[in-house]
């Protein structure tokens, strides 16, 4: 048996199928098998899935008569998994040689890892380079950020889990559309106390154009989002709940002075209540303060910050030696 699964959903990506395809077939680790799901697409991308297939026996293909949506086709995929570990791929993206490699690699080495995912590089429909993509490394980090939406934590589709988190099916809600998989990953922390991390090599080619779903349902998709998190937060109890408002003013650009205030309030009772329920561990609540000084530094006016950066240099430098 193949130690990595790796499940493709597919609709209509005739432009782009082969590309994705290619990319896994290429990788420098090669034990996996290739669940392609064929979500009733309308162009030609069934006929290259079936090539590719003939070609390649570590492909299985499937295909949904008509279009059911990405929960419903990445569901279709995971069933029939077999693999330790399970990843994704999307069929417009690439995923760069030792993508599966080093993932694996952290996972076999780190027992208490449960999902380890991967920095990646935005990408014109040309994959030239528009932006790289540095995630947080360590569980903490992810989980607050994945909560409050305060910055990206996770690129989803890339990300390996052991398969032992995805017994439960079907694994993504297929009634959401847009946001399944931020309703997973937040159901695996607070349902199964998972623990995530991020490679910080660029393994994967994001490539952004009008055909993705981002970018088809971009409002549905933030306003289902939002309330994932807030129902995520919720499972908190009063912490989780006072602290909606965050959630609800995505992007927390600027702050007043009593909004920031509130904040670091709130914050804190959330990271308490994190570190009580288990979502995260007590050694982490360092670490999750120091993140939420700089969350809220990030949200002060420009002058402010250069004062706070000089002080630190300059003053408190001095007074701490």
């Amino acid at each position: 048996m193949p130690l990595v699964s790796v499940v493709m959903p597919v609709y209509n990506s005739e432009k782009f199928v082969a590309e994705a395809i290619e990319s896994i077939l290429r990788q420098t680790f090669t034990d996996f098998e290739f669940l392609i799901v064929d979500d009733g697409s309308t162009d030609g991308s069934l006929a290259i899935i079936q090539d590719y297939a003939e070609r390649d026996t570590r492909i299985r293909y499937f295909n949904h008569a008509e279009n059911r949506g990405e929960a419903a086709a990445r569901n279709t995929g995971m069933a029939h998994a077999t693999c330790k570990y399970a990843t994704g791929m999307d069929s417009d993206d690439v995923s760069l040689p030792e993508r599966l490699e080093k993932q694996v690699e952290l996972l076999e080495s780190r027992p208490d890892i449960g999902a380890v995912g991967i920095s990646d590089r935005t990408c014109h429909e040309d994959l030239t380079l528009i932006h790289t993509r540095q995630l947080p490394a360590r569980h903490p980090v992810i989980a607050l950020h994945l909560l409050l939406f305060t910055r990206t934590a996770m690129r989803s589709s890339p990300m390996m889990l052991r398969r032992v988190y995805l017994e439960r099916q079907p694994i993504y809600d297929p009634s959401i559309i847009g946001g399944s998989d931020v309703d997973l990953y937040l159901r695996l922390i607070s349902d199964r106390r998972i623990r995530y991390a991020n490679l910080p090599e660029e393994l994967y080619l994001y490539r952004r154009h009008e055909g993705t779903m981002t970018s088809r349902n971009r409002a549905i998709t933030r306003k289902t989002v939002v309330e994932i998190r807030c129902n995520a937060l919720r499972r908190l109890g009063a912490a989780g709940a006072d602290i909606e408002w965050i959630v609800r003013k995505h992007p927390l650009t600027k702050l007043n002075w009593q909004e920031r205030r509130q904040a670091r309030r709130d914050i804190t009772r959330l990271i308490e209540a994190m570190v009580a329920r288990k979502w995260v561990e007590e050694d982490d609540e360092s670490v999750l303060r120091a993140e939420m000084e700089k969350l809220l530094e990030s949200t002060t006016p420009r002058y402010w910050q250069k004062f706070l950066h000089w002080y630190r240099r300059r003053i408190a430098s001095q007074v701490h030696r």
